[in-house]
């Protein structure tokens, strides 16, 4: 595999005509600023998307990775250290993205979404249909592998498999001396609307905004920190990039050709 310029943030406009010249794929990082818990960044979802989607990149051997999106659709809105934009912003921002994308020349379109979960679906995915019905680009809005990984630790948010892709994507980025299963009550901002925060959502999605935003405690893996192990880590983050990559190829038509 040769060494090619992977980010758009490092290369010339030139360097940008030839990259999309040999693989006209965008790998569009969509993370967030949130709650992860005391042991894990709040950026976690932008730095581990970062990392994967330059891994799915570099076993394609080509593609132009953006910088990772932190306009994330709500969630968590009112956990500490958490920024949510509400539902309509975000589809308005996927829209314009995906216009100015092909504008560029992209034929194909892969949005990660490192921060996950039916609201982010919905504000990222419904766009994409509705631009595919007007253009040949072709989008792919995923937040993991088709299949699940095997290597997989579980855990769901700012758990177990969580923490791993973070201590492959970025070691200064976790902290598991600070982790203790015990502590379990979240640490909120007081005042936030649920009401704002799930505007123009569907109503299940409009559920989960309220659900996640009434939580109190948190329950937390009591084995993390033995299941995070760099070993484990390694595996996991590599079974993701593999599994990500083959289904950015099967959208890309390109299966056949790549075995």
């Amino acid at each position: 595999m040769s060494e090619r310029l992977l980010h758009w943030a490092l290369m010339t406009p030139d360097d940008l005509d030839a990259a999309i010249e040999h693989l006209p794929l965008a790998l569009v990082p969509c993370g967030s600023l949130e709650w992860h818990g005391p042991h894990l960044a709040t950026g976690c979802d932008a730095v581990r998307g970062d990392a994967i989607c330059t891994g799915v990149a570099e076993r394609l051997d080509g593609g132009v990775v953006l910088p990772s999106l932190w306009v994330a659709a709500p969630g968590f809105c009112n956990w500490r250290g958490t920024i949510s934009f509400t539902p309509a912003l975000v589809k308005q921002v996927a829209a314009e993205l995906y216009r100015e994308l092909d504008k560029c020349g992209f034929r194909y379109v892969f949005m990660h979404l490192s921060h996950a979960g039916a609201m982010q679906r919905e504000s990222w995915g419904e766009p994409a249909q509705e631009y595919m019905k007007h253009s040949e680009m072709v989008i792919l809005v995923q937040a993991g592998p088709s299949e699940q990984p095997k290597s997989s630790l579980g855990g769901g948010h700012a758990g177990p498999s969580e923490a791993a892709e973070m201590l492959i994507s970025e070691p200064a980025g976790i902290h598991l001396d600070r982790y203790d299963p015990e502590e379990t009550l979240l640490p909120k901002y007081d005042g936030c609307d649920p009401e704002l925060y799930s505007e123009g959502l569907t109503d299940e999605s409009r559920e989960s905004v309220h659900r996640f935003m009434a939580r109190e405690e948190y329950e937390w893996d009591q084995d993390l920190v033995e299941k995070v192990t760099p070993e484990a880590a390694r595996r996991l983050f590599d079974e993701i990039c593999d599994g990500l990559a083959d289904d950015v190829r099967r959208m890309m038509g390109l299966t056949a050709q790549a075995e």
